[in-house]
């Protein structure tokens, strides 16, 4: 039997403070009398769409937090009766207690499931899915529902999913192709990105055969948008949404895929399709579209490595596109990413482009309209570029040197300053020019250039780990980033750099800072960067 909570649940969230504390040690006793009765009460509360709202989040909140504590005392027929009030709920039409009910759902099932019980919940949400006349209401919380599910519960343990991935998946497709027109596009949307979610969580090498199913599939319905009829503005929109969800999904399979040895063959079966749709889409719709084809090529050049070489004449003048559109900086800034990506797949098998791309990044870089977001971006890929290179970097040291100088002081002016949006950005572009430099160091570590080309920028580089040294704002990354160039610095020049760092009393403070930390990357780094300098002054040349 359900208590009658309402007044209570209002009364715990009075603005006296008297009352409240009242009303909240009525009820931590009533819990500790009778838990199953109230936990019953708040689902009840929850689920009954005349009552408040206040008072139905309250018992939701409340609901959610005894579950850790509570659940296993309470009965099988009672735990029945609130599980099916509460997927109840996931239908209200008031979106406060829906959210809440799927936190709910969520919390119970992670209890549960590990317990191999609550076997027909996956079930059930599926039907809420794909059942043509669900609410969308319904449909939009349990998509919600399935996502918070694969976070609690499948991430940490992915083969717990296991053996409902097939069915998911089917049920996420079919409800994504019933969703048409324009008054459901944004429900596919969210179809289509808890199928992602549901990807990314899984377990691949149990799973291995029903995701490897997806590639082909999901490219064959983006070369099918090519040829859909576009009469209106709203089959515009609507073809854009879809194109955007499409690559989304197909950044999810190749990144799954990916991860083995055994299923990245999949992907080359169907690569030359996937650029084939890119070149033929990239460009010509929305932004966020272009956001999506441009992370799925990155993931492409990941999963094919040197393969991907035979795509660069074709996929260049994107790229280009891609650099030079910093009034949409998202667009921007993922394809500097992806220049980093395809860097990193190809090796010196990226040195016929840098004659095209380096330009690209100069001029970003030195354009005051650029989105400020960008700029640790594109130091970071000056650093993948150099990395990729080697030696052949050393036509571009002057001109990048000079603007990560540039950098290097405007981060010193601002060293004293609070505001925690403008720290946090400081951070990210001083990590952004270590790890520039610390590729451009290894690339020339084994050439006969590294001590005309670099030698004369080693004391800069010196003056600035020192500033950073002292500055009490600095975060892990960039204390990491910082000891970690210095490793770079002796590694790459060896001897030359002893009269640099001879007596260097801050490089033995910010090493022993790094080895007397918690964090073991950064007592690595530390051991790391310590050695190289030892070895570098033991040599004499």
């Amino acid at each position: 039997m359900a208590l009658e909570t309402t007044m209570h649940l209002l009364c715990a969230q009075s603005p006296d403070a008297q009352v409240r504390t009242y009303a909240m040690t009525l009820f931590s006793h009533l819990v500790e009398l009778n838990p199953p009765v109230i936990f019953l009460s708040l689902s009840v509360e929850l689920s009954n769409d005349a009552k408040p709202t206040e008072s139905r989040k309250l018992a939701g909140v409340l609901l959610k937090h005894l579950l850790d504590f509570k659940w296993a005392a309470i009965d099988v027929s009672t735990k029945s009766r609130i599980k099916s009030s509460v997927l109840h709920t996931l239908g209200s039409c008031i979106s406060e207690a829906s959210d809440i009910a799927s936190q709910v759902v969520a919390k119970i099932a992670s209890i549960e499931i590990p317990r191999k019980e609550w076997p027909e919940l996956v079930g059930s949400l599926i039907t809420n899915m794909t059942l043509a006349d669900t609410p969308v209401s319904l449909k939009e919380a349990t998509l919600n529902t399935i996502v918070r599910l694969c976070l609690e519960i499948f991430e940490p343990n992915s083969s717990l999913l296991t053996p409902y991935v097939s069915d998911l998946l089917n049920g996420l497709i079919l409800m994504a192709e019933q969703t048409d027109g324009v008054d459901y596009y944004e429900l596919r949307s969210c179809a289509y990105e808890t199928l992602n979610a549901v990807v990314r969580c899984c377990n691949l090498s149990e799973t291995s055969r029903i995701i490897a199913k997806l590639l082909p599939d999901f490219v064959s319905k983006l070369e099918q948008t090519l040829f859909l009829r576009v009469v209106s503005r709203n089959d515009r929109v609507i073809l854009e949404e879809l194109r955007t969800s499409l690559f989304g999904v197909l950044l999810a399979v190749i990144q799954k895929l990916s991860e083995a040895i055994e299923t990245s063959p999949v992907i080359l079966q169907v690569d030359h399709r996937i650029v084939l749709v890119f070149l033929n889409l990239f460009g010509s719709g929305s932004r966020a579209a272009d956001q999506e084809a441009m992370l799925a090529i990155g993931a492409l050049a990941y999963a094919t490595g040197l393969g991907f070489e035979k795509y660069m004449q074709g996929l260049i003048k994107c790229i280009e596109t891609g650099l030079q559109n910093i009034h949409e900086h998202e667009v921007c800034a993922i394809t500097v990413g992806v220049v980093g990506d395809i860097c990193r797949a190809l090796d010196d098998k990226f040195l016929p482009y840098c004659d095209v791309i380096m330009p690209h990044l100069i001029m970003d870089i030195s354009n005051a309209e650029l989105h400020r977001s960008i700029i640790p971006l594109i130091f970071s890929c000056f650093g993948d570029i150099a990395l990729a290179i080697g030696e052949h970097f050393d036509k571009y040291v002057p001109l990048a040197l000079r603007i990560m100088q540039s950098a290097f002081r405007v981060c010193a002016e601002v060293d004293n300053i609070t505001d925690k949006e403008v720290v946090a950005y400081c951070n990210n572009l001083k990590r952004s020019i270590f790890e520039a430099y610390s590729g451009i160091l290894q690339g020339f570590k084994n050439s006969s250039k590294k001590d005309r080309v670099m030698l004369p920028y080693a004391p800069h580089l010196v003056w600035f780990i020192e500033s950073v040294a002292k500055d009490n704002q600095r975060d892990k990354g960039v204390t990491k980033a910082s000891v970690e160039v210095l490793g770079d610095l002796a590694d790459a020049l060896g001897s030359n750099i002893e009269m640099l760092l001879k007596d260097c009393k801050f490089c033995t403070e910010l090493i022993d800072e790094c080895l007397q930390s918690d964090d073991e990357d950064l007592k690595r780094a530390a051991t790391w960067t310590k050695g190289m300098i030892g070895r570098a002054f033991s040599v004499r040349v």
